[in-house]
Parts: C-alpha cells; structure tokens; sequence
C-alpha cells in the first residue's frame, strides 16, 4: 500500500518467485491487483531488467539508470525490487561504523560504500542486530543525502529462515510511504518454476 500525503492508494497485489540456479539470481514479480496494473510483471537475471508493461502488452529491457526508477509509483526502485548477482556484497564497500539501537533492538551499524557507478544509491546504511543478525533497517543516499529509509517488522522463522513480514519504505524527499504485508513466504517451493524466469514467460503474462 502506498501512502501519499497520509492517504492511502488502491493495494497493489504482487506475487513474486526467486530462484538461484548456475551462480545467476532469478527474480519474477508479476502484479495482480489493482485492475489497471493487472498483467504488468519484472523479471530480474543477474543486473538485467524486464519489465512487461500490463496497460499494453509489452517487454522493455530498462537501461541501467531506468532501474532507479519508481516501481509501481511506489516508494521502491526497480533496483530495489532485486538485488541481482551477489546482492550488497558485489557493489558496496562495508564498514563497521558503531552500534545503535533501533526498534528496541541492538544493532551494528554498517556504512556500504558503492564501489562504481553501476550501484544503485552512492551509499547505504544498514543497521542489523547483534544477536540474531536480522536487518532492523537501511537507510539510502544521493547527493551525500539520506533520500528514504525502509525499516523490518514481524520477523517469522520459515524453515530455519527468518524474514520480515512487513516492511515499510518511507521517502525523505516527498510526501510518501510504501508499506509492504506478506501473505505467504515459502522457501524451496515447488511452485518456483525454470520457465518463469525467461522473457517468453514473460510475454505470456496476462
């Protein structure tokens, strides 16, 4: 859900599968509500982005700089939506910069430090707890300023996998926040499929 100026906009449904095959990262978000969004899908291989378009039916491969931008109108990047490759690691530089308490919990607050120009934000905090190492909240810069910061919620352990099931997006730049609630989180799913993660599939969407 998307909060502009505190009012909320129509929810946006997405079902979304990732696979990690053969070194690559596989991800496939295919939008189901609202109707005017129906059909519109992303599929990520690596650092290369997809997007059907459900208003027309078609596939657009987006540039590197296009990843920057919004997802859906959300508060959320096309960058965001996927880490791609080796995720933070492959990017960003970290380092340990103290501790700090967020949501009540005890953090290690680690500064990331993009290594090109190909990282989708020059620089990333990123606050994890101490004790069980779930992210509590990432804070995103340009321009040597913090633009947004997304914060965890309601971490449940899924086969030996903790995850948050809702996760909120809150712009610093304009009037918007995006709050994220997960209905089902499954790990080694058998509904996670080879064919869903190429551009035919992609194609086929409706």
């Amino acid at each position: 859900t998307v909060y502009k100026s505190g009012e909320a906009q129509p929810v946006q449904e997405i079902e979304s599968y990732t696979m990690e095959k053969g070194g690559k990262t596989y991800s496939l978000s295919i939008y189901i509500a609202p109707r005017r969004m129906k059909g519109t899908a992303n599929l990520m291989i690596e650092d290369d982005l997809w997007v059907r378009f459900g208003s027309t039916g078609r596939t657009r491969k987006l540039s590197s700089s296009a990843k920057k931008n919004s997802a859906g109108g959300t508060d959320f990047s096309y960058a965001d939506m996927g880490d791609g490759g080796q995720g933070l690691s492959e990017k960003y530089t970290p380092r340990l910069d103290g501790e700090e308490t967020i949501e009540g919990e005890r953090c290690y607050k680690i500064e990331l430090v993009a290594d090109g120009s190909d990282a989708p934000y020059e620089k990333m905090i990123v606050y994890i707890t101490k004790d069980t190492y779930r992210y509590m909240k990432i804070e995103y810069f340009e321009n040597n300023a913090n633009i947004k910061s997304m914060t965890f919620y309601d971490y449940r352990t899924i086969n030996g996998t903790d995850y948050p099931f809702r996760y909120v997006m809150e712009s610093h730049i304009k009037p918007s926040v995006t709050e994220v609630e997960v209905d089902i989180f499954e790990i080694n799913s058998r509904r996670v499929q080879d064919r869903f993660f190429t551009t035919g599939y992609l194609e086929s969407i409706r």
